[in-house]
């Protein structure tokens, strides 16, 4: 619905459809395409409100069909179609970015969200759930990012299990680098933050909950003194009504100006740079872009234990930690968490090397082999019906 930077599966899309246009004629159909200079790419809008979030998937849904067919009565023609998630059942390709039924199977209980933003997001998954099956069931090919996606998949729908492909999410590392003229001192200073202080990066779109926040704050609340006094939460996003709930979180944990919420920002990087760790114990990923993007601006990363995707390249003590989802547990890697600059500042650099392998190029060019592959396929039963 977003084929953006700002937008997770979004910018995934966009690095997709960059590489695609060096050999296909591409039409997007989205409700918002930054495409920036891209010649021979067609844009056809499907207009959505932004809220509420399960309005916006039905309306997208709903008017994604009705926009393609205008377009072929218009003269547009498809060798291949693909959807993110299940926007466009009957999609030759498949691109998912979550499983929701299996989330709502086995991972909706552990939410602690409350009251109507709770069952808000219940209704979205389950609207989503009828949707990827749908879809899963009539794609050609399954796309997903990690390996433990794809398990997910093959357990809750075990006939999609020989259409499923996996190609990782990619991460401009050039880009989340941070460059040696970023005056670091400054923007901390900016931000309140001391030159001893250690900044530990939390960034999510929205829903803290699932993504472990509240258990972030919690381990910090009880944590040693000494690192109580060193230590602080820097939030970056959030949807302004979950700000201020777990601001007011914050306050009443008496954790004060150790958390810092800095809301959405259209530019991410100077707020990774200026961290030292990137936390992130969430309950439920299947590769997350937030993870990539802070091990390339050269942060070590705690992660939940057995994250998917990010269990594919964590390794504990190296370029990050892996934590089981416990407030206890997460306060005690809290009190052993190095705080000499020369031991973060390696992790990082291990970090960095890390996700090398995840850069845009090899991701675009899984793509095109893909299509690449799907398209002959048909040629040659065209030829030999």
């Amino acid at each position: 619905m977003a084929v953006a930077p700002d937008s997770p599966a979004g910018s995934c899309v966009l690095a997709e459809v960059e590489g695609l246009a060096r050999r296909f004629d591409v039409t997007v159909f989205s409700e918002r395409f930054e495409r920036g200079a891209l010649p021979g790419v067609e844009f056809v809008r499907v207009r959505a409100p932004q809220r509420p979030v399960l309005l916006r998937y039905v309306a997208f849904h709903l008017g994604m069909p009705l926009h393609q067919l205008i377009w072929r009565l218009r003269g547009g023609r498809t060798d291949c179609v693909q959807a993110t998630q299940g926007q466009l059942p009957g999609a030759d390709i498949c691109y998912a970015h979550f499983c929701h039924a299996a989330y709502l199977r086995t991972h909706w209980k552990t939410t602690v969200a409350t009251g109507p933003r709770r069952w808000a997001r219940w209704a979205t998954h389950a609207f989503n759930a009828w949707c990827e099956a749908r879809a899963f069931a009539n794609a050609r090919v399954i796309v997903v990012p990690s390996r433990g996606l794809r398990a997910e998949i093959e357990g809750h729908y075990p006939a999609s299990a020989a259409k499923l492909h996996v190609i990782a999410n990619p991460v401009d590392t050039a880009r989340f680098m941070r460059p040696p003229g970023f005056d670091r001192a400054a923007a901390r200073a900016a931000l309140g933050f001391g030159p001893d202080d250690r900044v530990l990066a939390f960034m999510a779109l929205g829903d803290f909950a699932r993504k472990g926040l509240g258990i972030l704050m919690q381990a910090l609340a009880v944590a040693r003194a000494g690192v109580q006094g060193r230590v602080r939460i820097l939030v970056i996003g959030g949807q302004a009504g979950e700000v201020k709930e777990y601001a007011a979180m914050a306050r009443a944990m008496n954790l004060g100006e150790k958390v810092r919420f800095v809301g959405m920002q259209a530019d991410v990087r100077p707020h990774l740079w200026l961290s030292d760790v990137f936390a992130f114990p969430s309950a439920y990923e299947i590769f997350s872009l937030a993870i990539l993007q802070a091990a390339a601006a050269g942060l070590p990363v705690m992660v939940t234990r057995g994250l998917y995707g990010a269990e594919e390249f964590v390794l504990d003590g190296h370029n990050g930690w892996a934590v089981p989802r416990d407030a206890a547990r997460v306060t005690a890697w809290l009190d052993e968490l190095p705080l000499d600059d020369g031991v973060l500042a390696g992790m990082g650099r291990a970090a960095v090397a890390s996700v090398a392998q995840y850069g845009c190029e090899p991701f675009r060019e899984s793509w095109i082999d893909l299509i690449d592959s799907l398209t002959a396929a048909d040629h040659r039963q065209a030829q030999n019906p």
